[in-house]
């Protein structure tokens, strides 16, 4: 009985050192960037307010005014203080901003007058949740 006790014990020993080793989901940071040249900036929120530097910031401002009219502002400044903003009226652009969590990536491209030509959002389970 022993021996079979030994046995069992060394061969769940063994199974168990068979099985995957268990990992939690993916988590990345992303810093903000902004393009000047190529005209766009992107970032995760949840980075930027975790940041060691105190410069870095991206979000998008939704806002409406008595007639009903919807525009967004996306603002971004990189740790190398370089900036970017873009303004759009275009109501698949306002629905993108609202789309944001505090802890979403924001990617905007925009033309030579400031006008966003794309706002896009991205929320998911491997972006950085902000700290308080």
């Amino acid at each position: 009985m022993k021996r079979f006790t030994q046995a069992l014990g060394t061969s769940v020993a063994l199974a168990l050192l068979a099985v995957p080793v268990a990992y939690a989901g993916t988590k990345a940071a992303f810093n903000v960037n902004v393009n000047t040249s190529l005209r766009y900036a992107e970032g995760a929120q949840g980075t930027a307010r975790n940041s060691t530097d105190t410069v870095q910031r991206i979000y998008c401002r939704t806002s409406a005014d008595a007639a009903g009219n919807e525009s967004v502002r996306c603002f971004a400044v990189s740790a190398a203080n370089v900036s970017a903003t873009c303004f759009s009226t275009l109501p698949a652009h306002v629905r993108s901003a609202q789309s944001a969590g505090d802890a979403s990536f924001i990617y905007f491209t925009w033309d030579t007058s400031g006008v966003c030509q794309s706002v896009d959002v991205l929320k998911g389970s491997h972006l950085e949740p902000k700290a308080p």
